[in-house]
């Protein structure tokens, strides 16, 4: 498999998740509006450069794949 393949595969999927996350962070009505509102615009804004082959810096990949676990866990009701 060469090289970009397997990058695109991976941008790929972090796109699906950060999507996915983006539409849990929606439901939640545990978190404030604006929260929510800025929460889901940064996933999906991550989801949209990864899907249309843009490359994230990796800074701002890990701080996205921060707030996705964030996200889990105030969902699973760890986040206390």
């Amino acid at each position: 498999m060469p090289e970009g393949q397997y990058y695109d595969e991976i941008a790929a999927e972090q796109a699906r998740e950060f999507r996915a996350t983006a539409e849990v962070v929606r439901s939640m009505p545990e978190l404030p509006r604006p929260l929510r509102a800025a929460v889901s615009h940064v996933l999906s804004a991550a989801c949209t450069e990864l899907a249309n082959g843009r490359v994230l810096p990796m800074e701002i990949r890990r701080a996205v794949r921060h707030v996705q676990k964030a996200v889990r866990e105030v969902e699973q009701g760890l986040g206390g």
